[in-house]
């Protein structure tokens, strides 16, 4: 092998004495770390994710409600029919790569106020108290006549008045 006074090889253009997989072995284990991490778990939370920290801090019988608001923040939801109930509602989830996220951990804390607005009880959900909700595929019926596309666009052409330019 012929040796060049620059300090490479005729055969590559490595320095003398060492083969690519030496030279190319920091780049390589770098990328192998890059895409080692991006595969990593990523774990979110979504909503308002009480902890039992958080909730210590409201005592049944004496926090008012401006007190709840201030230490939890705005409650996710209010009760439907019963505006004296709170609801907080957040979830833990996991993701690896590209593949669907999973639920980890998922909290509803309904908060009940008394006709004063101080805690009367606080009710503690669990992702197995969750129901299964089967949707409804019936449509409401409506009133009027079913026309295309087209016979809306040429019936509008005669609501115009006609071409003669008439009054509008």
């Amino acid at each position: 092998m012929t040796r060049y006074c620059n300090g490479t090889s005729a055969a590559g253009g490595y320095p003398l004495g060492t083969t690519f997989m030496q030279t190319a072995r920091l780049p390589l284990i770098i990328a192998l770390a890059v895409a080692l991490a991006a595969c990593g778990a990523r774990k979110d939370i979504r909503g308002n994710y009480l902890t039992e920290t958080q909730l210590s801090s409201i005592t049944v019988g004496t926090t008012d409600r401006e007190t709840v608001h201030r230490t939890l923040g705005p409650p996710s939801t209010e009760g439907t029919f019963d505006r004296h109930v709170w609801y907080y509602i957040g979830r833990q989830t996991e993701e690896w790569g590209f593949f669907k996220p999973e639920i980890i951990d998922q909290k509803v804390v309904a908060i009940y106020f008394s006709d004063k607005g101080v805690v009367e009880h606080i009710q503690k959900y669990a992702e197995g108290d969750a129901r299964a909700v089967e949707i409804v595929e019936r449509e409401t019926p409506t009133s009027g006549n079913k026309i295309g596309f087209f016979e809306q666009i040429l019936g509008n052409l005669g609501a115009l008045g006609g071409l003669g330019g008439g009054e509008l």
